[in-house]
């Protein structure tokens, strides 16, 4: 796992739950196991693997020749390869291997190289935390060479998802691999080619988030998972682990993940079909069955007439929003919305937020000789503005926002999403506001958007987007358009007279409950499975 310099350290007990999840346990016969750790450290992972197969040594007939092969470490930093190497020895020697055994030994298994540009084969587990580090931090050289060399791998992806590919491809049929890594490759863009190269020729086995857990020897602002890796087809199981999971929930954990798949104390355990490149969906079975209902009875949210969109990405927005409705020309002010704006679910009466603007209505860039307080503000920031990537691809163009401004958007009365939530947020506006590159928009000819806005804010909706979008820490969603755009919704012309109405009025009422429960008679009325709505409808309304 990663900060800066992608190396985070596992806590040893994780290592350890992670061990005996894919059995490489001491009552076994480890010398015939070959085991490799693509990313050592200081070997969180490495030492716990060492002790246990000198354990399982115990009492057989073997020679040190016997297990030179058995364990291969790699690690891209001599320096702490180095420390690693004499943790090892110092272990081995405890167990009464000689000193001239150890240093054989340690030299076998431990080798200073990159993992990604070197093939590996015949291992029957792969185990580890691979270095997190984001495809912004990789030296464009490095990502090119690992994209040619790797199918997963894109100038975009964060780095670990090349050690997955690699691990798999180090495995002989029938191997496992288990690592924790960041989780977002499940369900995001850049994860695509990653969940195609696995569910081809591979099985998710488990899948165990813990994302607030005390797992790492540091803070770390990644969302970790423990995966495990196999072959065969069947069902996945998926565990959610509460902040407070730790050491002594972990028995628990490991028998739920090798015996029964039941929840525990500080856990939820359930089981899930991973299939395809798409977006996995993870969730519980009850809220896995709503989202395949949801599937076949409605069609796609864009399908049903919904347009969307997200707001204006400025590149710098320290310079171009402001406080400030006087800064520059009242013609070069765009109100503009920001998530924080809104507050008890009420849009602001009056702009909090201002876009100085630097687009005509046609799309092209003003003139700033017309705009001189503009000109002037947008100079004295000239060189921050400079240094952007869009401005340094045209300098004539400096200080241009990284998107266009549509001055019909703002006109137009739209839904507004805000990225992250710990609900489906939308809020209605009229036609006042131009949203920012953390609101998402959505535009439609045939909705009544109250009507669409309660359809969103409905307990079901939610339940489609957890399971299909990244879920950040303290449970808070990310709405992004390519998790919105996967939701199935009615058609707004198959919806009751009263359907409509009692969605509207949730949406006005910020209602979640009565938002679910006419979702909930919708899909009943639609299956046949469910009471006569009208029947309900005064219980509700």
């Amino acid at each position: 796992m990663s900060r800066s310099g992608g190396t985070v350290y596992t806590r040893r007990w994780i290592a350890d739950l992670m061990l005996d999840a894919v059995g490489y346990t001491p009552d076994k016969d480890l010398a015939s196991v070959r085991v490799l750790e693509p990313s050592c450290g200081r070997g969180a992972f490495l030492i716990s693997i060492v002790r246990r197969l000198c354990e399982s040594l115990d009492g057989r007939d073997y020679t040190v020749d016997d297990i030179r092969g058995s364990i291969l470490a790699v690690d891209i930093d001599a320096t702490i390869l180095d420390e690693c190497r004499k943790e090892v020895e110092s272990v081995l020697e405890s167990y009464g291997f000689l000193a001239e055994q150890a240093s054989y030994l340690s030299s076998e298994w431990l080798h200073q190289e990159d993992f990604l540009l070197n093939d590996y084969r015949g291992f029957d587990l792969v185990v580890g935390n691979p270095p997190y580090i984001n495809s912004d931090d990789i030296p464009e050289k490095a990502r090119r060479v690992y994209s040619e060399r790797l199918d997963t791998v894109t100038m975009g992806t964060d780095l670990f998802v090349g050690f997955i590919e690699n691990g798999l491809r180090s495995l002989v049929p029938g191997g496992r691999l288990c690592f924790i890594c960041a989780d977002r490759w499940m369900q995001n863009g850049y994860g695509r080619r990653l969940r195609g190269y696995i569910t081809g020729s591979y099985r998710m086995e488990a899948i165990c988030r813990m994302h607030g857990v005390d797992a790492f020897e540091s803070d770390v602002s990644a969302y970790p998972a423990i995966i495990i890796i196999g072959t065969g087809k069947t069902d996945c199981r998926f565990a959610v682990c509460s902040d407070d999971f730790g050491p002594d929930d972990a028995p628990e954990l490991l028998s739920s993940l090798l015996d029964r798949p039941v929840s525990g104390r500080r856990f939820s355990m359930s089981e899930t079909r991973i299939e395809g490149d798409s977006p996995w969906m993870l969730s519980s079975p009850d809220d896995a069955r709503v989202v395949g209902e949801m599937m076949s009875l409605f069609p796609s949210i864009e399908d049903s007439g919904v347009r969307m969109g997200i707001g204006v990405a400025t590149g710098r927005d320290s310079v171009f929003i402001t406080t400030d409705g006087s800064l520059v020309e009242d013609e070069r002010m765009l109100p503009l919305i920001k998530k924080e704006d809104i507050v008890d679910g009420l849009m602001p009466a009056e702009p909090v937020h201002w876009l100085i603007n630097p687009w005509d209505d046609d799309g092209s860039l003003v003139n700033l000789d017309g705009y001189p307080r503009m000109c002037g503000y947008l100079e004295s920031n000239s060189d921050s503005l400079r240094s952007r990537h869009v401005a340094r691809k045209d300098a004539s163009k400096w200080y241009r926002t990284i998107d266009k401004v549509d001055p019909d958007l703002l006109r137009t009365p739209k839904l507004l999403v805000p990225d992250l939530s710990r609900h489906p947020e939308p809020f209605y506006d009229e036609g006042r506001f131009y949203p920012s590159h953390n609101m998402y928009w959505m535009i439609s000819d045939e909705w009544d958007p109250e009507v669409l806005g309660g359809v969103l804010l409905s307990g079901q909706v939610e339940s489609f987007i957890d399971a299909v979008g990244v879920k950040m820490r303290g449970n808070t969603m990310r709405c992004q358009a390519q998790y919105l755009r996967m939701l199935h919704i009615p058609y707004p012309h198959s919806l009751h007279d009263v359907e409509a109405e009692g969605f509207r009025q949730a949406f006005r009422t910020r209602d979640r409950a009565l938002a679910t429960v006419f979702m909930e008679r919708l899909i009943g009325r639609m299956t046949g499975n469910g009471r006569s709505h009208e029947a309900g409808v005064a219980e509700v309304v």
